[in-house]
This record gives C-alpha cells, structure tokens and sequence, in this order.
C-alpha cells in the first residue's frame, strides 16, 4: 500500500515538474513571436506591415507584459500588479 501511494506521488511530482516546464517553454515562444513581429524596434528585420498587422491582436498580452517590464524594472511587485491589473 505504501509503495503505491509512492509511486502516486512520484507520478503527480513528475506531471507537475513537465507542466512547469512546457509553460515556460510557451512564455519563451511567445517572446520570440513578439520578437519576429516587432524585430524592427530593436533593428532586426522585420516581415512585411501588413503580416505584423494581421497578427497584432495576438501580441496584446506580449505587448502588455514588455511595457510594464520596462516601466517597473526596479519594482518586481508593481509589474505583477500591473499584469493581474491591481
């Protein structure tokens, strides 16, 4: 019995541990499709306007987290508040 409930646990740590890890896989994902589509702020080529503007509904969350990275680099709890809009 104490083996199983073992085993149980080791399963949900190794579920947990893949979940924590596809999610920062997607955050990376996500700063790369801002990257590809707003490369042109930094000086990296950029796709043609059109396509940028197609996908731009899609970055409003990437758009909303770099902004308020940039407005509170000092402050680590405002730019929380400032995602869950507090």
């Amino acid at each position: 019995m104490n083996l199983k409930a073992l085993l149980k646990g080791i399963l949900e740590g190794v579920k947990s541990r893949s979940i924590d890890v596809v999610e920062e896989e997607l955050k990376e994902m996500e700063g790369t499709f801002a990257l590809l589509l707003l490369g042109s702020l930094i000086g990296l080529p950029s796709p043609p306007s059109f396509v940028g503007l197609s996908l731009l509904p899609y970055l409003e969350r990437e758009l909303t987290i770099a902004l308020s990275r940039t407005r509170y680099i000092d402050d680590g709890a405002a730019f929380w508040f400032e995602i869950a809009d507090i």
